[in-house]
């Protein structure tokens, strides 16, 4: 199972709404004010409230409001470079600064393309001040408290859309609102596409806990992100398959859509030769992905290769229990993979990046090292 965490921004986010969320479904106050200790910003205060609002079905939802309070006089505007250096002169953890940079990367660039302007001479104004570094350096470490491992996003709902707006949201699917206010902000698009993944195939979700992050503006009702923290299962129950042939592709680049789509999280990815219409050689190119990597990695297929289209259907499968060993061998640890049915091994496999820095460390046959380890792990 994955713990995981589902940003529903159908009505529209931003920010503040976004760090809300995460603190009414259990993010702890305290802690959060701890790590933001860390930015070299002392110069504001926060208000967290609870606020009630109401609903179309005449209800009310009561959810957290999360504002920013600059203390004095605050800059007018402040420089991306600026921005970078107060990130990596805080004292997080190297991961944190490289998420936190992530989003201002996204901000920075929408920003260039907008004014047309190299994102190093960009100099933000509301989306720059206090309240966006302390809002995105929030949602990024209280994910990180909450210990949620993956972060999705439903579609983000739009209107009156900033042109930075426009622009991060690029390739997002959106849904379009009729709304006389801006719904969703730069701060808030830039934070989900820099942390989220756009899906709607995630296996089941089971759903723990869920949180209500509202707005300044009342309307349109009531104005709030949810957030829910479930878990979903991993294990491989819903596969999908994707395949397509092309036969206008330069062999060297099979190489880099390979290392990409199994970076992504594909389970496996191979590539058959034959012959196809017109009598030209053509490549069929077969991947395996779990169903909640399927639209990220349908995207790499379609950016990375020169395919037009993919056949995909949903299939189930049966796999054995498994786990990565490292053992102890003449030549030094590595790694193995043990599989087990009804608790016993029936299948070794050695990693073979191991073996092979072996065979060439130790100048000997590359099988002699694989006959080893199979004699080193005993089946039982």
């Amino acid at each position: 199972m994955m713990r995981v965490g589902y940003f529903d921004v159908i009505n529209g986010c931003a920010g503040d709404m976004l760090v809300g969320s995460l603190i009414d479904v259990g993010l702890e106050v305290g802690l959060l004010k701890k790590e933001l200790e860390k930015l070299p910003l002392k110069n504001y205060n926060l208000e967290i409230k609870k606020v009630k609002r109401e609903t179309h079905f005449g209800h009310k939802i009561e959810g957290t409001q999360f504002i920013v309070k600059p203390i004095g006089k605050c800059e007018d505007e402040i420089s991306y470079k600026k921005i970078l250096q107060i990130i990596k002169k805080s004292s997080f953890s190297s991961e944190i600064k490289e998420r936190i940079i992530k989003i201002f990367e996204i901000l920075a660039e929408a920003e260039s393309v907008v004014h047309k302007e190299p994102k190093e001479k960009i100099h933000f104004h509301q989306i720059g001040q206090i309240d966006a570094i302390v809002e995105i350096t929030s949602v990024v470490v209280g994910i990180e408290l909450l210990k949620i491992e993956k972060v999705f996003s439903s579609p983000v709902g739009v209107s009156n859309l900033a042109p930075a707006t426009a622009e991060i949201l690029k390739g997002v699917p959106v849904i379009l609102k009729d709304t006389p206010f801006e719904i969703s902000t730069p701060t808030g698009a830039s934070i989900l596409k820099g942390i989220a993944e756009f899906s709607s195939g995630y296996c089941d979700f089971y759903m723990e806990k869920i949180g209500y992050g509202a707005g300044t503006r009342k309307y349109p009702s009531p104005n709030m992100v949810k957030f829910l923290i479930g878990d979903i299962k991993t294990e491989d129950k819903g596969i999908i398959i994707i395949e397509t042939n092309i036969d206008d592709m330069n062999p060297v680049l099979f190489g880099n859509l390979i290392d990409k789509i199994l970076k992504t999280g594909a389970l496996d990815i191979s590539i058959f030769q034959g012959i196809g219409k017109k009598n030209r050689p053509v490549f069929k190119i077969e991947i395996i992905v779990p169903e909640y990597k399927f639209r990220e990695i349908s995207e790499i297929l379609f950016k990375e290769s020169t395919t037009i289209g993919f056949r995909y259907r949903r299939e189930n499968r049966i796999i054995l229990d498994r786990e990565i060993k490292e053992i102890d061998t003449e030549f030094g640890k590595i790694r193995v993979k043990v599989s087990y049915l009804n608790g016993k091994i029936v299948n070794i496999s050695p990693e073979y990046e191991d073996c092979k820095k072996i065979s060439d460390k130790k100048n000997i046959p590359l099988k002699e090292v694989y006959q080893m380890v199979y004699k080193t792990v005993e089946i039982k």
